[in-house]
C-alpha cells in the first residue's frame, strides 16, 4: 500500500518532466517592449486644450464627441495609455 501511494506522485513528477518547454522557460528581457497591435499603424491620440474644447463645444458639440471616441477606441486598441 505504502509503494501504491508513493507511485502515483512519482509516476505525475516523470510525466510532467518529460513534456515540451512550457511558459516558464521562455526567455524573457526586462527592456523588451510589447509589440503595438497592427490597427495602431498611423493612429495618434487628438489632443484638445481646455479652451479649444470649450468653443468646440459651442461651435460643433458633434465634433468633439468624435475627437473623444476617436480617442478611446486608440486607447482600447492599446496605442496609448
Amino acid at each position: 500500500m505504502r509503494y501504491a501511494a508513493m507511485a502515483v506522485p512519482l509516476a505525475a513528477v516523470l510525466s510532467g518532466c518529460s513534456a515540451g518547454a512550457t511558459a516558464w522557460t521562455e526567455k524573457m528581457r526586462i527592456d523588451m517592449a510589447p509589440s503595438m497591435p497592427t490597427e495602431c499603424g498611423g493612429w495618434q491620440k487628438i489632443e484638445l486644450k481646455q479652451r479649444t474644447t470649450l468653443l468646440l463645444l459651442r461651435a460643433d458639440p458633434r465634433l468633439v464627441t468624435d475627437i473623444d471616441s476617436h480617442n478611446l477606441k486608440g486607447r482600447n486598441l492599446g496605442c496609448w495609455q
